[in-house]
């Protein structure tokens, strides 16, 4: 603890992103404003509106395990397993697992799960009848199928949990990971979120609540975060895992942490089911919560990373509530060049932000040229990166289908 506050330290970050494998790999595809946008290729999307999405095309399964595992497992708990073991790599923590597996824990949510799985299997219930189901069917449709894997194949024996809360999903696990460790629960906690879920029946639900855009002969352009051109999300998949870590137990092992969570809030909107509060009265509830919580006045907050999605009904209470903690504060949405990884999302955005308090660099969004009627005028990093030595403190806020909003506070280590 600092100051009587509870801290957890973020030392290892795995991540399986649209613009690369890897955190130098991600890292570096960010900085330099590459997109991960381009046409779906997971499936036919011949006769949808929408034909663009942001796929992780450089994720190859076997090099992360063997083709039994990889048969028997879902596309995300695939993404999640290799998140994982990015982590444990990154953190150089294999040594840590493999001597007290009981004292790591472990948490991996996702937003919808195995939706891949229920897919096919409904395709061959159809097309070859029940009988010839697949007999890993439920264990690879089941939400929690990631972790489970996760922990099989690890070997992790402390708390397990697997959280569904749609697009704040990744943020809330964060919360929850950050829980353990102030509790004692655990030392090292496997923190993340997995989503795969660029499919038929996914694409066309949000295509029928006119939530995407439809920029298909311009995929890099499609997501516009406060644009006055801003139509809609582009869909992506991805997974983030990030190793937290007591005082303690960083101070045992001579972990070098990227930054430390301090702070996390939480709310709801009881508005409606698709659309946030048109005031942005949840999501800046749950911000506020946050800062609060760490210890920090609001305009000690230097960099935001926003939910950020490129659609009209968001844009703008969102960019009020960011205005309302600080109207000088830096911000950056990333999902401009990730896509929207719905459940992930949040876990990936906390990585950038801890990554940019160790770098001391903040990485620049795509698609902002002219700011949208409703939009506040806040101070957003486009196109290049922006060094920022002063960089201490920064905020991951997300929002969910449902009502849901989630944030998270880092400060540099």
């Amino acid at each position: 603890m600092e100051n009587g506050r509870p801290e957890a330290y973020i030392t290892g970050i795995g991540v399986v992103s649209p613009v690369g494998v890897g955190r130098k790999d991600f890292w570096s595809s960010l900085l330099a404003n590459k997109s991960g946008a381009g046409p779906i290729s997971l499936f036919d999307p011949d006769g949808f509106d929408v034909r663009i999405a942001a796929e992780c095309n450089d994720f190859e399964p076997t090099d992360f395990m063997d083709r039994k595992v990889a048969a028997r497992t879902d596309r995300f708990a695939q993404i999640g397993l290799a998140s994982s073991k990015l982590a444990l790599e990154d953190g150089d923590a294999w040594d840590t697992l493999n001597n007290d597996p009981e004292r790591v824990g472990l948490i991996l949510g996702s937003g919808i799960g195995g939706v891949t799985s229920m897919e096919t299997t409904q395709a061959t219930i159809d097309s070859k009848g029940p009988t010839r189901v697949n007999p890993f069917s439920v264990t690879k449709i089941m939400p929690n199928s990631a972790a489970a894997h996760v922990g099989i194949q690890l070997g992790v024996q402390g708390p397990s949990i697997t959280g569904a809360l749609a697009c704040t999903c990744g943020t809330d696990m964060m919360a929850l990971g950050f829980d353990l460790i102030r509790r004692g629960d655990a030392d090292m906690v496997l923190c993340g979120a997995s989503e795969a879920s660029i499919t038929p029946v996914i694409v066309a639900g949000f295509i029928a609540m006119r939530a995407m855009s439809r920029r298909n002969d311009d995929p890099e352009g499609a997501c516009r975060p406060y644009d006055s051109n801003h139509s809609g999300f582009l869909i992506g998949e991805g997974c983030a895992m990030m190793l937290l870590e007591s005082a303690e137990s960083v101070e045992r092992r001579g972990a070098e942490p990227y930054a430390r969570i301090t702070g996390v809030g939480r709310s709801t909107d009881a508005h409606n089911l698709t659309d946030p509060d048109p005031k942005g009265r949840g999501i800046l509830r749950a911000m506020r919560l946050a800062v609060k919580a760490s210890g920090l006045e609001e305009d000690q907050i230097d960099y935001i990373n926003p939910h950020g999605t490129g659609t009209v009904a968001g844009d703008g209470p969102e960019s009020q509530a960011m205005a309302q903690i600080n109207p000088n504060a830096m911000v950056s949405a990333t999902k401009s060049t990730l896509g929207h990884s719905l459940g992930a999302s949040g876990a990936i955005e906390t990585a950038i932000c801890a990554l940019a308090l160790k770098e001391k660099t903040v990485p620049p969004m795509r698609n902002l040229d002219s700011l949208a009627d409703g939009c506040a005028d806040l101070d957003y990093v486009v196109n290049e990166p922006r060094d920022a030595p002063d960089l201490k403190a920064a905020l991951c806020a997300n929002l969910g289908v449902g009502g849901h909003n989630a944030a998270v506070v880092l400060e540099r280590a």
